[in-house]
């Protein structure tokens, strides 16, 4: 899970600024790095740095002068963590140069292997990412074309969806020719396409097109290869006739997404909050009607459970309280790469108010528990503080299986849920009671709002 974006304008303003601004709102997609390429007097340059957008100060953008530019901001799920790794990634070729960003996760499989090897395709050994796959990929492609057409683009990511397994939304400035985006054949990331007259922008998130005041065109599906021409001045959408499933990450509704976002037409509050009201007929079920109405307050773990916790709260008519706070100078401790970093971040992130938890009974609303980390944490601190019962609940299912598709959960025994049920969980977190949201009711609450959405990538819920 990275996030990527991308302006386009086709009359040739300067889009520097939006593009910044379009990566700013990203940043809760990627922590680790940032980075930028852009067209300029026809040639790509590259700008990037390893930190937080937000706390690099010295960013000098006013001498920058484009109208067609990409950025990235990452989360590392495989290999190094250095400058090199940093995105965009860019090429040289006999006929096209090429700069890429990405975001998803390219399994290294036997037939990718043997392939690279039978076309002699050398991967640079300084780079450890398995983005550069698709980079040099992409390259060995296109430079077997002087001239490029609509037709060999699509037969190019046509032999790319042949050959590739994972998933990757990518988005490719070529020299000369100007930008083209695809995705994976099952579409598992999200990526959205705005306009604002003859501007475009490409988004992992709708938030950045919003805040942009861009309109939404459409989400960019696994059919489809867009391409922003240079030459002519105009945008071409094309159809990728190759047989697939779509089947969007259904995590991203549960905790990647920011909640403002809208993806494939489903809002992520309206969701998050659907999802509390089946997890509160869950509670209702599962608990003795005497010890629900004993709870004295419904706490969310902030910021992502908070809709949730508010619809737990109305329908079991307990009173909601933010006695958990976070410290905002802390960023996500899910997506910081090392244990050593999530458990001393967690200790800086979140703290408790003591009054409203002093011989209470309190249930806890968590988006997920994955390593338990934050969990465990919270729980010392209420027992700390003389916390009578203590009852957890979790919008997202059991969490039991690695993680393929970009998401930083790469071993299943880290998971607190792996080969275990939930008796030993409350036995292994010292609570009364734990409620994990049933799989069914989890796509109820997408399916409500988009009944097209059947399918979801939902393998570290379900390994079938």
């Amino acid at each position: 899970m990275c996030g990527i974006t991308a302006l386009i304008s086709l009359s040739g303003t300067n889009i520097i600024n939006d593009l910044y601004e379009s990566l700013y709102h990203l940043q809760h997609r990627g922590q680790d790095s940032f980075g930028f390429s852009f067209l300029s007097e026809e040639k790509i340059k590259v700008l990037k740095e390893k930190c937080l957008l937000s706390t690099l100060s010295n960013l000098n953008t006013k001498n920058i002068n484009t109208s067609f530019g990409i950025g990235h901001v990452r989360y590392p799920t495989k290999g190094e963590n250095t400058l090199n790794e940093v995105q965009p990634f860019l090429l040289k070729g006999k006929h096209h140069t090429i700069s890429i960003v990405h975001n998803g996760q390219i399994w290294k499989t036997e037939k990718l292997i043997n392939y690279l090897k039978e076309k002699e395709i050398e991967l640079n050994k300084n780079i450890t990412s398995d983005s550069i796959i698709l980079l040099y990929l992409l390259s060995y492609h296109l430079n077997k074309y002087e001239f490029l057409t609509d037709k060999i683009l699509k037969n190019i990511i046509y032999e790319l969806y042949d050959l590739l397994e994972g998933s990757y939304n990518c988005i490719c400035i070529i020299e000369n020719y100007g930008i083209i985006c695809f995705k994976d054949k099952n579409s598992i990331r999200p990526l959205i396409l705005g306009k604002k007259m003859d501007n475009y922008i490409i988004s992992s998130e709708s938030i950045s097109i919003d805040s942009l005041e861009y309109t939404i065109v459409d989400d960019i599906y696994n059919d489809e290869l867009l391409i922003f021409d240079i030459s002519n001045k105009e945008y071409r959408k094309s159809k990728i006739n190759y047989e697939s499933i779509f089947k969007p990450c259904i995590f991203e509704w549960i905790y990647l997404a920011r909640e403002e976002s809208i993806i494939y037409n489903v809002n992520v509050y309206e969701t998050r909050y659907k999802m509390g009201e089946y997890l509160a007929k869950n509670i209702m079920e599962n608990l003795d009607k005497e010890k629900v109405r004993e709870i004295d307050y419904v706490i969310p773990i902030p910021d992502t459970s908070k809709p949730v916790a508010l619809a737990v709260s109305k329908i079991l008519n307990i009173p909601y309280y933010e006695a958990i706070t976070k410290n905002r100078y802390v960023n996500r401790t899910f997506i910081m790469n090392t244990q050593e970093k999530r458990k001393s971040n967690i200790k800086r992130k979140l703290n408790i108010v003591k009054q409203f938890i002093d011989n209470k009974n309190i249930l806890i609303i968590d988006d997920s528990i994955v390593r338990g980390n934050t969990i465990e944490h919270i729980i010392k601190l209420l027992k700390k503080n003389n916390v009578k019962k203590l009852y957890v609940a979790s919008s997202c299912p059991e969490i039991k299986y690695e993680n393929k598709y970009g998401i930083d959960i790469p071993n299943r025994k880290e998971l607190i849920s792996y080969n275990k049920n939930s008796e030993e969980i409350e036995k292994k977190l010292r609570i009364d009671k734990l409620f994990f949201q049933k799989i069914s009711d989890l796509k109820k609450c997408i399916q409500i709002f988009n009944n097209k959405l059947t399918t979801f990538e939902m393998s570290i819920l379900d390994d079938l």
